[in-house]
């Protein structure tokens, strides 16, 4: 299967995990809900399970399935659904890849980790782990490439890593520029390279894919892209000014309060971070509610479902 059978050039959307008040029990009826307003906005695919903003690493496997089973249920057979596989273990990586995949996963998503003791992998024995992902995966795989999260490999690492040809895609989140240029230098063709959002306009200008972003995101991420297309490059330079203090602005507290609580402001709500960790406090969500209403986004999302 080519890159081109299952992905596109655009936004590709991280969906964001609700828990019932302080368990680990994912709240369906929120979940569904964004699922309707990502189904209306129709991005290129959406992931469940995959990133570190998704809050993955709590649920239990019979979590992770149900976060595709919905994700598949709600959205267009023509939006595919990226779902994670990380694991300490391979061989439960490549078990789980087989279960997503049963239940209608597009795409496998695995981060690059470091070994079980901590060590950062060497360039072969990550490329080893992820050639035996791909060789054994029954669906397309995706490299997510994460320093927050687990090691940031090279640029040469990667590209061998996507010279395979079940490895489709790579998420880049270093947020480095120069790392940019090289991977869509040597990848982009054989596998699309999606960054984030505050890298968005530089991915498209140098010719990679797109962004990888949250529910959150997607409003700004989406008009930028439509502007980019048009040939507006002005005007996506203008969008792309929304990321220059969003979310960093907020981010004292990690990425992901952040993001959340945008996503409720903008008119769908999916609670706080997993309990016992903090989301903003009404200080930061009063200022982020106001830079939010400068950009029309106050309640974006009320009445998008599908």
């Amino acid at each position: 299967m080519t890159a081109d059978v299952v992905l596109r050039r655009g936004l590709v959307v991280a969906a964001l995990t609700p828990f019932v008040g302080t368990s680990v029990r994912v709240d369906k009826a929120r979940f569904a809900a964004q699922i309707d307003v990502l189904a209306a906005a129709r991005p290129v695919a959406v992931t469940v399970g995959a990133v570190e903003s998704q809050e993955f690493q709590v649920l239990s496997k019979a979590a992770r399935l149900g976060l595709v089973d919905a994700a598949r249920e709600g959205l267009p057979d023509d939006v595919p659904v990226m779902a994670g596989v990380s694991s300490a273990s391979l061989k439960e990586s490549i078990a789980l890849a087989g279960e997503i995949a049963k239940r209608g996963a597009s795409v496998a998503a695995a981060v690059a980790s470091p070994k079980p003791w901590g060590a950062a992998p060497t360039p072969d024995e990550a490329h080893r782990w992820f050639a035996t992902l791909a060789d054994e995966s029954p669906i397309p795989v995706l490299l997510y490439n994460n320093p927050r999260l687990g090691v940031d490999l090279s640029v040469d690492a990667m590209a061998r890593i996507c010279s395979h040809p079940n490895v489709v895609a790579i998420k880049e989140t270093s947020r480095d520029e120069q790392k940019l240029l090289g991977l869509v230098n040597r990848i982009q063709g054989s596998a699309h390279v999606y960054t984030n959002m505050e890298l968005l306009l530089s991915t498209l200008v140098l010719g990679g894919s797109g962004a990888m972003l949250p529910t959150s995101g997607l409003p700004i991420a989406s008009r930028l892209v439509e502007a980019f297309e048009a040939g507006d490059v002005t005007e996506a330079a203008r969008l792309q000014l929304f990321f220059s203090e969003f979310p960093g602005r907020w981010t004292g507290l990690g990425f992901l309060p952040a993001v959340k609580a945008a996503a409720g402001l903008m008119g769908c709500e999916l609670g706080e971070p997993l309990w016992p960790w903090s989301g903003l406090d009404d200080t930061a969500r009063a200022e982020m509610r106001e830079f939010l209403a400068k950009w029309d986004l106050l309640d974006h999302f009320a009445g998008k479902e599908s």
